[in-house]
């Protein structure tokens, strides 16, 4: 069976987390504890020998706004295509999903500019 992610793309990853933590100035333990994670667990998948998982991908948005498309696959958030998807969508409940996500994309910018 092959895996669905290369190893090249589980330490990325890691790297991506890293330098996260080190541009909040925080160190593993600290980082660790503010998610409620493992310091052993964390330590893993900062290096690369091991993937997170989808509750840590979640806490690790909520926590910081990570996008996750960028963050574990690499895809920049096309902030055009999900305009374009929400006008044409057939549901208002998917538009107006659709433009929350939005809003709640442009606020994370907003707000990360604000920390600098």
């Amino acid at each position: 069976m092959n895996r669905i992610i290369s190893e090249a793309e589980t330490k990325e990853i890691g790297r991506k987390l890293r330098e996260l933590r080190l541009k909040l100035g925080l160190t593993q333990q600290e980082f660790a504890n503010k998610l409620y994670w493992d310091v052993s667990s964390y330590q893993k998948i900062e290096s690369g020998r091991t993937l997170m998982t989808l509750d840590k991908a979640v806490q690790l948005h909520r926590e910081y706004g990570v996008d996750l498309n960028y963050f574990i696959a690499g895809d920049k958030c096309n902030v055009e295509d999900m305009f374009q998807k929400a006008v044409v969508s057939e549901s208002r409940e998917d538009r107006t999903l659709l433009f929350i996500r939005l809003f709640e994309y442009i606020i994370t910018l907003m707000e990360a500019e604000l920390k600098k």
